[in-house]
């Protein structure tokens, strides 16, 4: 049997870790299902300080934005609290002043910001589960800017049996509703995420000692891991460094008997060339002995004058 973990601290550590925040993911896209997917998110600081003499700041249980800028903030409330959708409220204005941009050239372009409230009491206000509250015309109900939405679902109205959950969302809410008298969770068959929710939820409600245990098993877990990365590390780049010696050697050796068969056959060429050369040299030598005139010579052997006259 598992604690209440709608308590605000169990549910910042099932939905506000980088390990769980495809739960988070999910339950985000159940309210929104038909609307818009999210496919990623990245937490934020969830304190925006004090802006006046009041000293009073903006605190929430969890603050996170998609890849297209949209900023997320769930709040979850237990006990009963006077003007709470008034606090929503304020909380979402906090975050849209927050983004203004100094100098003439901005031209408000805000990121919408959505208020996830899960309260655990009615409030009053309502007499259903879902309240989406959003700026539109009064009188014709068109929604006229995104940048601000309000989402309160009040827990008590939530009177489904397990059998009649059909969405997503269902899912969510009947287990977030009755998870404190849940031997094991429903809906693992329809939601293979609810496996990895039922693990996290025991863990967070393990005792002082039991928990102490886990972390230190979990330490020595991530050691070991952690020894073993190095090693395939370190082994990884010594064999890159060994590639790279054995590489460099063999292509000098290679070069340098590539180069060496490349100057054998320069010097043979050369050597032909010079022995050809004094070969003309003779012969131009005994036919000008012989009395031919220059020009002769030129005609028979190709040598220059310059050559000829040398001689």
């Amino acid at each position: 049997m598992y604690s209440c973990c709608t308590k605000i601290k169990f549910f910042k550590h099932l939905f506000g870790q980088e390990d769980s925040k495809e739960l988070l993911i999910d339950l985000l896209n159940g309210l929104f299902e038909g609307e818009r997917l999210i496919t990623e998110l990245s937490f934020l600081n969830v304190e925006m300080p004090a802006e006046s003499t009041d000293g009073r700041a903006a605190v929430f249980d969890l603050k996170c934005k998609d890849k297209d800028g949209r900023i997320f903030i769930v709040e979850v409330q237990n006990a009963p609290q006077t003007y709470f959708y008034e606090r929503g409220l304020y909380y979402l204005c906090r975050i849209i002043s927050g983004q203004d941009r100094r100098g003439n050239d901005w031209r408000f372009e805000l990121y919408p910001v959505y208020g996830i409230f899960l309260l655990n009491f009615k409030s009053g206000k309502t007499d259903k589960v879902r309240t989406d509250i959003v700026l539109a015309d009064r009188e014709t109900g068109k929604q006229m800017s995104e940048t601000m939405r309000q989402i309160y679902l009040e827990m008590p109205f939530f009177n489904k049996e397990e059998a009649e959950c059909k969405t997503s969302l269902d899912y969510w809410l009947y287990t977030l509703k009755y998870m404190e008298k849940l031997e094991t969770l429903p809906f693992k068959g329809q939601k293979q995420l609810f496996e990895k929710l039922e693990r996290l939820a025991k863990i967070v409600n393990l005792n002082k000692k039991e928990r102490m245990e886990y972390e230190e098993s979990l330490k020595i877990y991530r050691d070991n891991q952690g020894v073993l990365d190095y090693a395939i590390e370190k082994g990884y780049m010594e064999g890159v460094e060994k590639g790279i010696k054995e590489g460099i050697e063999k292509g000098i050796e290679k070069g340098m008997a590539k180069g060496l068969e490349k100057g054998l056959e320069k010097g043979i060429e050369k050597g032909r060339m010079e022995g050809k050369l004094e070969g003309l040299r003779l012969a131009a030598a005994k036919m000008k002995a012989q009395g031919l005139d220059a020009a002769t010579i030129m005609n028979v052997t190709g040598l220059d004058a310059e050559i000829i006259d040398s001689l």
